[in-house]
């Protein structure tokens, strides 16, 4: 079955009916748990449709990051996008080359796990990036709680906004970039978030200190150095709440959860290093070229400040606005820990504003568990004055509640965008759906003895994810194809790519089999 407008605006609302009533009962009800259990029923749910939506898998990046993932299932420490390169490739190119170290390998072994176990597929691909986002709705309501104790209902909002998030919900389909990397980077760096508020919470309990470091160590292998950013806010509340006359036992808590997170991925950085000097020296130089160039995604100071409306909603910013004002009354917050999360948020959006070239909008959104917090908040004050003339009647200012909830709820999930995109008369994903179908449909035995040439442009990595092939998106030249024959290649090639006709050398070749498929 392919999910089109209708399919998708029916799936997308049974799976969004468990949550319905997770409101009404958590709103109207005691019964808590069972209506937290029903949200997580439902998060999962959603996440379930949106990973079975395109029977394809997207271009920028997630047909390089499956096709890496397929690769690992054999070679979980030899990362490759190209296994058996024919022809000649430049390292520079991380599109094309062979060794794929562009990316830390978390992720991938992820994927790759579950590709082990589910078959290779876009379904089983992206299942972990499901399973990681759902949990990020208890994580935040957890975190939220360990801020504000005993306001539930606040710590109920942020995971219901949480698990309704439709830029969540983008990255879980592979439809917006950089999907699995940054949706396991937001997942691990909210999970080291949540383990220090529980650090705090339970008194600086050493276990949380440790767990905090490890889930550090896991986001940097995951993506980047971006992971260390709880350290800052850690160090803030220390300095908040001892002044400089810092306490052994904290200071080494916080040393210890360094140098755990420090075990957690160095290894990987020695041993690719080692093995892959010169692929590793070229993808840190390229790292740090981030810094002081575009790379191809220009912006200036206003650009991540401007991805706030497209990642949540205006009218939802305005709540964070409501909330960040009304959390200083709030007499059970933590105002430490609230001066932590504010110069967290403020030291990531400056990071990425000023000073890196390259805008790319999920650079901020490892912070979004903190902004449905104080979402949560702003609907809660704006909940309770609306309420407020109908305070002598609980079951209408639950219902203003509830309602109030499952609006702005609706507002971040923007389910006419998702369907929207799923449309019939969308020729991007019409064209992906009918190549992939021709991928998979190309016999072993043209893929499996042949070099297959003249794909549509990038699209030989998607043939290579649902095919054990070999396959390149350009026609090399006539003497190198030559050469290549003289030792034993096969060479096919199709014929009806658009924009890319073959020439008389190929065409007229005997030994060349011309696949007739029409692509799109």
């Amino acid at each position: 079955m392919i999910f089109y407008a209708q399919e998708t605006w029916i799936a997308l609302g049974i799976a969004s009916l468990p949550a319905i009533a997770s409101a009404f009962l958590f709103f109207h009800t005691d019964k808590k748990n069972l209506a937290l259990g029903l949200l997580m029923l439902s998060a999962l749910l959603l996440r379930l449709v949106m990973i079975s939506l395109d029977p394809f898998v997207h271009e920028w990046d997630e047909r390089y990051h499956a096709l890496v993932a397929k690769n690992m299932v054999a070679n979980p420490f030899k990362p490759m996008l190209v296994v058996h390169p024919i022809l000649a490739y430049d390292m520079l190119d991380w599109s094309n080359n062979h060794i794929w170290v562009h990316k830390q390998p978390l992720f991938l072994w992820q994927m790759a796990a579950s590709m082990k176990l589910f078959g290779i597929n876009e379904i089983a691909m992206r299942l972990p990036t499901a399973i990681m986002s759902t949990l990020l709705v208890w994580l935040t309501y957890d975190l939220c709680r360990n801020w504000i104790p005993n306001h539930n209902r606040i710590a109920y909002i942020a995971a219901f906004l949480t698990a309704f998030s439709g830029y969540t919900l983008g990255l879980v389909s592979g439809y917006v970039s950089l999907e699995h990397n940054d949706l396991a980077f937001v997942f691990y760096v909210t999970c080291s978030f949540w383990a220090w508020t529980k650090y705090v919470h339970e008194t600086y309990s050493l276990k949380w200190a440790i767990l905090t470091g490890v889930f550090v160590g896991l986001a940097v292998l995951n993506k980047w150095l971006t992971g260390y950013l709880i350290f800052g806010g850690w160090g803030l509340y220390l300095l908040l709440t001892h002044g400089i006359k810092l306490k052994w036992p904290q200071i080494l808590h916080i040393a210890g959860a360094f140098i755990v997170s420090v075990a957690v991925f160095l290894p990987w950085q020695l041993y690719i290093f080692q093995a892959f000097p010169t692929e590793s020296a070229i993808s840190y130089q390229y790292n740090v070229d981030h810094i002081n160039d575009a790379l191809g995604h220009p912006g200036n100071v206003w650009t991540h400040i401007l991805f706030l409306e497209s990642a949540y909603h205006k009218y939802v910013l305005v709540l964070g606005i409501i909330g960040l004002i009304a959390i200083w009354r709030l007499r059970e917050v933590n105002k430490k820990m609230t001066f932590s999360f504010l110069a967290m948020i403020t030291v990531i959006f400056g990071f990425f504003s000023i000073i890196v070239k390259t805008k790319m909008p999920a650079f901020v959104f490892p912070v979004s568990a903190l902004f449905f917090c104080f979402f949560a908040v702003g609907l809660y004050k704006t909940s309770q004055w609306v309420a407020e003339p109908c305070k002598e009647s609980p079951k209408i200012s639950n219902s203003i509640y509830f309602s109030l909830t499952l609006f702005i709820g609706l507002l971040i999930f923007k389910p006419w965008d998702i369907a929207s995109f799923r449309s019939e008369t969308n020729a991007y994903r019409n064209a992906k759906i009918h190549n992939t179908r021709v991928y998979e449909n190309l016999p072993d035995s043209i893929t499996q003895d042949y070099v297959i040439i003249n794909c549509k442009s990038f699209e030989n990595v998607e043939l290579m994810f649902h095919k054990n092939a070999k396959a390149y998106h350009w026609y090399p030249g006539e003497q190198v194809i030559d050469s290549l024959q003289n030792l034993g290649f096969k060479f096919a090639a199709f014929r009806n790519t658009p924009n890319q006709g073959l020439p008389p050398y190929i065409l007229e070749d005997p030994e060349i089999v011309l696949l007739e498929d029409v692509i799109q």
